[in-house]
This record gives C-alpha cells, sequence and structure tokens, in this order.
C-alpha cells in the first residue's frame, strides 16, 4: 500500500514537472517560427503548411505552439478537414414523346419509329428518327399510358432522373416504373417509386426523382393508375461525387552503391497518406518491392550464440509497386499509387534488377492538418515548431466552442502561415549554424590528428635519444676487461 502511494506521489510530481517545464517554454526555445497573419483577436482557424511539418521534432505536433507578442503560448486544438464539396451538377435535357395507352397502339407507335443500325466489330450505332412533339402525339392518341425518353446521351453515367410536371398539371398521387431499352423491343425495369404533385398546402410539393446507374439508349414511364401525370420534360442530373486534391511533396531519396535499394527520408510530421513512384523516363517500367523502416520493433528472444552487439535495422513490407510512364492514344499514364498505412521516417525500395538509368522520383501526398487557436492580443502572433522534449501546450475546447453545424470551424476567420522571406532566414540560419558547427568538428578533428602526430613524433624523438645514450654491449664488456688487468 506505501509503494502504490509512493508512485502516485513520485507520478504526481514527475507530470506536475513536465507541465511546469511546457508552460515554461519561450519561442526562442523553439527551432523555426513564423509570422501569423491574422483577422485581429477571437478564434481562427489555421490549415498547416508543408514546411511547419518538416520542421517538427515530434510526430503528433506536440512542439506546435502560437505565441503573441508578450511570448505566451495561446490555447489550441486540431480540429477535423471539413467535409468535401461536391461540384454543382449540370441538367442535361432529354427527349420526351407520349405514348398510347391501348397496348396495340403503344407497340406501334414503338414499331414507327424509323429505327436503323450500323454494327462493326467495334461499335453500334443505333438512330431513331426524330420524336413527334407531345402536343401532336396527344392529338393522335387519345389517352396517355406511357412516356418514351432518348437516353442515349446518359451512357456510363450515373445519376437521377427527374420527371417535371406541366406548370397547369393537376394533383397527381400514384406509383410508377422506369423500364429500359436498347432496341425498343425488350424492356427491363430499372427503377420503381412514387411520384406525386400537391397544392394542398398552398406551395407546389413534388416528388418526381428517380435514381438510375447507367440506364439503357430508351426509358420508358409506365404506371397502372387510372389517373396520368401530366408530364412536360424530363431530364438527367448526373452524381458527382466530390473529391479533394490533397498536396505533394517531394521526398529526397539516395540510391544505394549496387543500383538495387532506393532509401527514401519520410518527415515523421508529415500526414502522408500515399505515395507516387514517377519515373523520369516515357515508356520506362520499374517494379519494387516497398519496406517501412520499423524504429521500435518487438523485443526478441535473447540468442546465447556469439554475434554483433549492434542491433539490426528493422524493415517490415507493405507491398508491390509497378511504375511506369507510357503513352496510350497519345495520352501519357502513370502508375497507381501507394497506401501508406503506418508513420515511420524512412521508406526502402528494392529492386529485382539493379537500376539502368535516373532514379525514379518520390513524392508524397498528404492532407493538411487544420488547428484552431484563441489569438489574445497584443499582436502580432507567431507559430513556433521544433523541440523534442516538448509536450501539448495549453488546449482549447473546441467542442463546446465551436458551431455543433461547424466541427471544423470552416466560417471561422483564417489565419494564414507567411512563409516568406521570414521563414528562409530562419532555415538558412539554421543551415549555416549547422554548417558552422560541422566545419568546428571537422577543425577539430583535424586539430586532434595533427596533435597526435606531433606526439608520435615526440615519443620516436625520446625514444631516439635514449638509444643514443644507452652504451653498447661490446663496450661494456672491454672496459670491464681493461678493469681486471
Amino acid at each position: 500500500m506505501k509503494l502504490a502511494w509512493v508512485k502516485a506521489i513520485v507520478a504526481t510530481c514527475s507530470w506536475a514537472a513536465a507541465v511546469a517545464a511546457a508552460q515554461t517554454l519561450s519561442s526562442a526555445d523553439f527551432a523555426t517560427r513564423w509570422p501569423l497573419t491574422t483577422a485581429g483577436d477571437g478564434l481562427h482557424v489555421i490549415e498547416l503548411p508543408e514546411p511547419v511539418y518538416r520542421a517538427a521534432q515530434t510526430r503528433d505536433l506536440a512542439d506546435l505552439r502560437i505565441f503573441n507578442a508578450r511570448d505566451q503560448a495561446l490555447p489550441i486544438a486540431f480540429v477535423p478537414a471539413p467535409a468535401p464539396v461536391a461540384p454543382t451538377p449540370t441538367a442535361v435535357d432529354l427527349r420526351l414523346a407520349q405514348l398510347p395507352a391501348e397496348s396495340e397502339a403503344r407497340e406501334s407507335l414503338l414499331r414507327s419509329f424509323a429505327l436503323r443500325v450500323e454494327r462493326d466489330r467495334e461499335r453500334a450505332v443505333v438512330e431513331i428518327g426524330p420524336l413527334s412533339p407531345a402536343g401532336n402525339v396527344a392529338t393522335e392518341a387519345p389517352a396517355i399510358g406511357g412516356y418514351l425518353i432518348d437516353a442515349r446521351p446518359l451512357k456510363d453515367l450515373k445519376g437521377r432522373l427527374v420527371l417535371t410536371f406541366a406548370s397547369g398539371a393537376a394533383d397527381y398521387a400514384g406509383r410508377v416504373n422506369i423500364l429500359g431499352s436498347d432496341d425498343l423491343v425488350f424492356w427491363r425495369p430499372l427503377a420503381s417509386g412514387a411520384l406525386a404533385r400537391s397544392r394542398s398546402l398552398g406551395d407546389v410539393i413534388e416528388r418526381n426523382r428517380f435514381e438510375l446507374d447507367r440506364p439503357p439508349a430508351f426509358l420508358r414511364v409506365a404506371w397502372t393508375s387510372k389517373d396520368v401525370p401530366d408530364i412536360e420534360q424530363a431530364h438527367f442530373i448526373e452524381y458527382v461525387a466530390p473529391s479533394v486534391t490533397l498536396p505533394r511533396a517531394a521526398l529526397a531519396a539516395t540510391l544505394s552503391d549496387d543500383r538495387r535499394h532506393l532509401y527514401v527520408d519520410v518527415p515523421e510530421a508529415l500526414p502522408i497518406t500515399r505515395v507516387f513512384v514517377r519515373v523520369p523516363e516515357q515508356n520506362r517500367i520499374v517494379r519494387a518491392q516497398v519496406y517501412w523502416h520499423d524504429a521500435a520493433p518487438l523485443p526478441r528472444a535473447r540468442r546465447h550464440s556469439l554475434g554483433p552487439r549492434r542491433a539490426q535495422e528493422q524493415w517490415q513490407p507493405i507491398g508491390a509497386v509497378e511504375a511506369f510512364r507510357v503513352l496510350r492514344d497519345g495520352v501519357e499514364i502513370e502508375g497507381a499509387a501507394l497506401s501508406l498505412p503506418v508513420r515511420t521516417d524512412r521508406l526502402r525500395f528494392d529492386f529485382p534488377v539493379p537500376l539502368d538509368g535516373a532514379p525514379p522520383v518520390i513524392e508524397a501526398e498528404w492532407r493538411p492538418v487544420r488547428a484552431v487557436f484563441a489569438a489574445r492580443a497584443p499582436g502580432p502572433y507567431q507559430l513556433a515548431v521544433g523541440h523534442p522534449d516538448a509536450q501539448f501546450g495549453p488546449a482549447l475546447d473546441a467542442r463546446s466552442m465551436l458551431a455543433a453545424d461547424d466541427p471544423a470551424g470552416s466560417r471561422l476567420p483564417i489565419a494564414t502561415v507567411a512563409l516568406s522571406a521570414d521563414a528562409v532566414t530562419v532555415q538558412q540560419q539554421r543551415a549555416q549554424r549547422i554548417a558552422s558547427e560541422a566545419s568546428w568538428s571537422r577543425y577539430l578533428l583535424w586539430g586532434v590528428l595533427a596533435l597526435a602526430v606531433l606526439g608520435l613524433g615526440w615519443m620516436a624523438w625520446r625514444m631516439s635519444l635514449q638509444l643514443r645514450q644507452r652504451p653498447a654491449p661490446g663496450a661494456e664488456a672491454r672496459q670491464d676487461s681493461q678493469g681486471a688487468k
């Protein structure tokens, strides 16, 4: 029991010390700093650019801070990316014709359309004569039993068929079936649902949409009720999935001496989703097995056999990739990307044969991280990153401060990172500092080597003096013999 209390007290003291150390960090303790452009005080949202991840020294961006002019760390919280916005769909107008209610008259009218089929080895073209306007057909057929829609412009499309009632149409409520055919002879069901129009509440309420996936060349609208819907127009709205174009970052790569391994440095803080392998030359194919570096492998069983004590690097397989850049029908196409399911600091590409040309270029597709912070005067503000021992700074409760319908803070003012001369100057200063430290290290190494050579020379000179002062063995024997005489 006492041991548990001691452990709890030690853990509490350690946590308090860590919090105190995190709170005492100033902007000067971080390796890189950028000025921020804000719209004033209050909540702001910021999307972190690529240099921030490269300068970060923690994988989870725990060393990210935003300071005001008093060097106070501001509360910050990471928020999800906003939902992608789908592009505005365009409606495709379709030609519409009325069909008679009697089955014989309907079949006769379908046969009366002029059909011409041209076939060859690669395609089949179907042409239909001009469809009669709705008014003219209505005069010939006393009762309407369906509608024929020319859906040939909808090849390989997915979306919604919208049936528009006439402006003066009467109220209607019923169930209709959407049939499809490629030759106006054989029909198959495609969709079924309610078709309604009501003005009982004052406003016109309509239900007239039907989901279709790659419909055939011709459509038929049929129903079984006695009431006839007064449809004036039909159009198709293609479903366009929302897409997000993510940025890409070039990764530094080093080719091994045998040209069979490509080692790629990966910034651990960069939220990479996929890796692209781009071949420099056209009409070239490169295949490789991809591995990621496991910096913390599982402990293995201890071996008693003698061997090197240096731990071997652990590489885990990801998969195979086939990179190519070829021309097809005058259009250049490239190989598919490789998904990166883990965070790592290095990648390795193993080629089955040595590369005979320039190594491929490795690009990483990454998803930007968004953060919300509370800008508290005085300004200006700056973003600091780059501290290996930093813990997370002041936290912001984004859930309680953001609107329920805007968890990503899309409606907040946007703060931007000024990646201009200041950021370049910081990077240059850091590079100069590293270069100067490297030069001093090189001079120090040469100095140590020179002192070692001088020391060896001095030892050799001392040994030569001792050898000169020591008498030869024959001379001592002669001196002894002469003394005896």
